[in-house]
């Protein structure tokens, strides 16, 4: 290149590094208390009405999400959503779930499920504490109650 100024090659392999992948992180890993802000569904009666959901421990590698669930021993594994470079809008991130042949109780049936499987979606609001909504879907042939669901909001807290 003639003519160039000499930092502009570098200038633009350090921007092509800074992309998504190489993005810090302030989630901080651990374990997470979840608790209910508002139910927007619950045929699996699963939310008492302390709001208190399963807990959960948190971790994160550059773009992968885990969570490590009390309900069922479940690991959600997801990601962080995209965001364009120098975009500083909130962290989002997702993980879904499942275990399969386990047992629940909704109300009084007694169900033997082929799966469980839950879906997270959550917002950091600070390294400490995130958001979101949380999907739990209950698969049975038999009995028809047994296929349930149940949406809440929650908010998340480092323990």
């Amino acid at each position: 290149m003639t003519g160039a100024a000499p930092y502009t090659i570098p200038l633009l392999v350090a921007l092509a590094l800074a992309g998504p992948g190489c993005r810090i992180r302030e989630q901080s890993s651990g374990p997470y208390a979840f608790t209910a802000a508002s139910v927007e569904k619950d045929d699996c009666l699963l939310v008492p009405a302390s709001g208190a959901l399963p807990g959960g421990d948190f971790f994160s590698t550059g773009n992968w999400v885990q969570v490590t669930s009390d309900w069922y021993g479940m690991t959600l594994s997801g990601a962080y959503h995209d965001r364009p470079l120098l975009d500083d809008s909130l962290e989002t991130f997702y993980a879904d779930g499942s275990a399969q042949n386990v047992t629940a109780a909704v109300g009084d049936l007694q169900c033997a499920l082929d799966v469980a499987t839950a879906h997270l979606e959550g917002t950091t609001d600070s390294a400490t504490s995130f958001h979101g909504t949380l999907r739990f879907r209950y698969e049975a042939r038999q009995p028809p109650g047994c296929l349930c669901e149940s949406w809440v909001t929650f908010q998340a807290t480092h323990q």
